[in-house]
């Protein structure tokens, strides 16, 4: 009886022990490699990306969904050899195969830092040249954070940033460099398979900031900017909010004995202007819960069809001061409140819009 429990003793200790062995191995497997040996520091990577595609952008969210390409190239005097005994002045590697060897070697640790989610696919490739010169080429389908911002929509160009940094190494081993061939390998594609969106430009912008442990980092922001086909959404957004306020016309036109109380058609307008607010952030998400010349549109146009029949009723049932006396006043205001408060309303939108273009 009393060997039963020891036995169990032991096949736990033992347990325990080939866990932490499998722990230290992989901590060690996962240990990253030093810097190459022979280079001058700061050793520079060359960076490049390809901006694939484009399949979401969620305005509300804030998210992007991309394909990006990343090439980085370095040179690491130990992979150097001689092309005359391997017959060969390159070496190429592919899948299984790049990452085998990539994890042989030092790599720059390079990590998106606003990256939401892992990637639907990814693929590597690897190539190696006789004098030493890496280059490793990703390629990967994920969601990223981006920051969007509505104030000019459906006027809007979005610029998505993506933030890459090495957080194994300081400034002071390795920094990220572009030259000629560089900015010429970068680029985004001409078709986005987003719909309603249109590429416009790849900037990049190299910037330093300090780490958690004091140190200086080089980050670079890779910006693509899009610009949205406008021309989509003006006859959805734009002539149903003209066909709903053109109510505020036969208030200021009509006569009172051709539609009688005028107060009914003004609340059917203000539902139809609530029931339009719902189908454009349904349709357009962003259009009015983000701050857009849209969401202002809807918003001032409550008040002036609210406006619009405060004043036919002053008009029509107020005795203000000096209407019986001077009787001709009213169809003189009457005149020009008909086309006065119409064209401040419509000169009120067309600034608005050109404002958040500006």
């Amino acid at each position: 009886m009393t060997g039963l429990p020891m036995r169990r003793f032991i096949f736990a200790f033992l347990s325990l022990l080939l866990l932490a062995v499998n722990a230290g191995s992989a901590g060690a497997q996962a240990a990253p490699k030093p810097l190459p040996k022979g280079v001058h520091l700061p050793m520079q990577v060359h960076f490049s990306m390809r901006v694939l595609g484009l399949s979401r952008l969620s305005e509300t969210a804030g998210e992007a969904s991309m394909m990006i390409e990343i090439t980085e190239r370095w040179r690491d005097p130990s992979q150097a050899f001689d092309p005359k005994v391997t017959g060969f002045g390159r070496f190429d590697h592919v899948g299984a195969d790049a990452e085998a060897r990539l994890a042989e070697i030092w790599t720059p640790g390079t990590e998106i830092e606003n990256q939401i989610s892992e990637p639907r696919t990814s693929s590597v490739a690897l190539s190696m040249r006789a004098d030493g010169t890496v280059t490793r080429i990703r390629r990967l389908d994920a969601d990223f954070r981006v920051e969007i911002g509505m104030d000019t929509f459906p006027f809007d160009k979005q610029t998505l940033t993506l933030s890459m940094v090495t957080p194994r190494h300081s400034a002071d081993e390795v920094i990220f460099v572009m030259n000629d061939i560089d900015r010429e390998l970068s680029a985004v594609a001409e078709d986005l398979s987003v719909n309603n969106w249109q590429p416009h430009s790849l900037q990049f912008v190299m910037e330093r900031f300090h780490g958690w442990n004091a140190k200086p980092f080089v980050r670079i922001k890779a910006s693509t900017v899009v610009e949205r086909d406008w021309q989509y959404y003006l006859l959805p957004i734009f002539v149903p909010f003209v066909a709903i306020l053109s109510v505020s016309l036969f208030i200021l036109w009509a006569p009172e004995k051709l539609l009688g109380d005028k107060a009914p058609m003004t609340y059917s307008a203000l539902l139809a202007l609530a029931a339009l607010s719902f189908t454009y952030e349904s349709s357009f998400p962003g259009s009015i819960s983000m701050n857009s010349p849209v969401a202002f549109m809807v918003s001032l146009g409550y008040f002036y069809l609210v406006f619009v029949l405060l004043l036919n009723l002053i008009l029509v049932y107020a005795d203000f001061p000096g209407r019986r006396r001077f009787a001709h006043i009213e169809d003189i205001m009457r005149d020009n409140i008909r086309y006065s408060v119409p064209t401040i309303f419509v000169l009120v939108c067309v600034c608005s819009i050109c404002r958040s273009l500006l």
